[in-house]
């Protein structure tokens, strides 16, 4: 039986504004009868339409930001905060509020989908590491429109994407190693089996390829965007004794474990060893010695995001179609090359 705000208020046995009072957490449902309401909403599996949770059928003002990682606290986040500035500005801008959400992994298995039928946005931006085809289907489903920070690859669901071009950022920086002699260039890598991962790898590869230079399996590491990873990484290979001039890591977190390591072996940067990292981060500037690194736009990253959902508001862009706007970086040179 497919259920509605009237069966569910006959089963409850209160009236339906009072099931939507509940739905849309508003006031003036006593405790008892909002937690009874809620409990045969649970057993009975019980969705309500997006545009049916509002009381007056309208549009809410809200667009929600999701972040699926594997820590809750994302707004610390290096890359998340600033991105969200973007979004912010353009979403104040054209008179819409934002809700922050995060997953919950551990505590609450389910949150994902009670953004969907709980709260009130009209559309959501959805950024993070783990995000998943489910998640996106069932917002599908439920006819919420989103669009992607960051690319993913979902053979039958087309997407709205805005994404850094990570390949022409790392092949920018390979050359500019290159150029200056560097020729044993270790590469370290984030999160594997990723979009963003496999453009960046990608773009190394294809600078040595240019260059002649045959890939060393041995140079390739995986840091798991993690400092402290990236460092004992580094320091496994100086250990091996391979002969290396440079390191590119794929964000400037992993630059500065790899840096860690070449300090605790009195290797000098850049005299002896060059390092590149990935994003830009606020603390890249102010590290001894500055990190040289490709700088992602990330606040325009937001801004773009909000752009195509609200293309999307106004019918300009179907909530079906694909569409991918990719954003240049910039190689930002400073004291470590």
């Amino acid at each position: 039986m497919k259920h509605t705000l009237e069966s569910i208020a006959g089963l409850a046995g209160v009236s339906r504004g009072t099931v939507s009072r509940v739905i849309n957490e508003l006031p003036g449902v006593k405790p008892k009868v909002r937690e009874k309401v809620l409990e045969i909403i649970e057993q009975t599996g019980y969705v309500p339409h997006p545009q049916a949770r509002s009381l007056a059928g309208g549009k809410t003002g809200n667009i929600g930001v999701i972040v699926f990682g594997p820590k809750a606290d994302f707004l610390s986040h290096h890359i998340f905060y600033e991105v969200i500035q973007g979004i912010q500005e353009d979403s104040a801008a054209n008179a819409y509020d934002l809700l922050l959400f995060a997953n919950r992994t551990d505590s609450d298995q389910e949150y994902w989908k009670r953004i969907g039928t709980r709260r009130k946005v009209d559309g959501l931006i959805i950024m993070g590491e783990h995000i998943r085809e489910e998640y996106l289907l069932y917002y599908r489903q439920q006819r919420i429109p989103y669009v992607l920070i960051g690319k993913r690859v979902f053979d039958s669901l087309p997407l709205a994407c805005v994404t850094s071009n990570y390949r022409s950022g790392v092949y920018r920086a390979m050359s500019y190693l290159l150029n200056q002699g560097r020729r044993q260039i270790v590469y370290i890598r984030g999160f594997l089996d990723t979009y963003h991962e496999d453009e960046r790898y990608a773009g190394y590869c294809q600078a040595l390829l240019e260059a002649g230079i045959e890939l060393n399996p041995a140079l390739v590491l995986v840091g798991k965007a993690d400092q402290e990873e990236a460092r004992c990484q580094m320091k496994l290979l100086l250990e091996m004794n391979i002969p290396l001039d440079a390191v590119f890591a794929a964000n400037d977190l992993m630059a500065f474990g790899a840096m860690e390591s070449l300090f605790e072996r009195n290797y000098r940067v850049p005299e002896d060893i060059s390092v590149i990292g990935y994003d830009d981060i606020q603390a890249a500037s102010y590290f001894s010695p500055p990190l040289t690194t490709v700088r992602q736009n990330k606040k325009k990253l937001g801004q773009e995001a909000i752009g195509l959902l609200l293309d999307i508001f106004r019918g300009d862009l179907d909530e079906n179609e694909s569409k991918d706007i990719i954003i240049e970086s910039e190689l930002i040179i400073r004291g470590t090359t």
